[in-house]
C-alpha cells in the first residue's frame, strides 16, 4: 500500500516527536535548523523509525539530495519519489 505525501509528512512529524519531543512542526520547518536543536545522531533514530513505518530505504534521500531536503515538505517529496521508484523497479 502506497502512502500519500500527507501520510509521509505525518510519519516524519511523528518520528521527530518520538525521538526529540518536538511537536507542532510546519511543512517549511528545517529539521537541521539550529533553533530546533536536533542533534545529528537523532537522525539515525528518526530515519530508522521512518524506514520501519514506510518500509523503504529512507536514507537513500541523503545519497542524492543536499541538506535543503530537510524540511518536512521537501523530505516528504523526496521520500515519495523513492517509494515510486522502488515500486516501479520491483514490478
Amino acid at each position: 500500500m502506497t502512502k500519500s505525501k500527507e501520510d509521509i509528512k505525518k510519519a516524519i512529524r511523528e518520528a521527530v516527536r518520538a525521538v526529540t519531543g518536538i511537536e507542532g512542526l510546519e511543512d517549511t520547518d528545517s529539521l537541521v535548523d539550529r533553533d530546533l536543536g536536533i542533534a545529528p545522531v537523532n537522525f539515525l533514530y528518526i530515519f530508522d523509525i521512518l524506514e520501519k513505518d514506510l518500509q523503504i530505504a529512507v536514507c537513500e534521500v541523503l545519497e542524492t539530495i543536499t541538506y535543503q531536503v530537510m524540511t518536512i515538505e521537501s523530505l516528504a517529496t523526496a521520500i515519495s519519489h523513492i517509494k515510486t521508484e522502488s515500486l516501479t523497479v520491483s514490478m
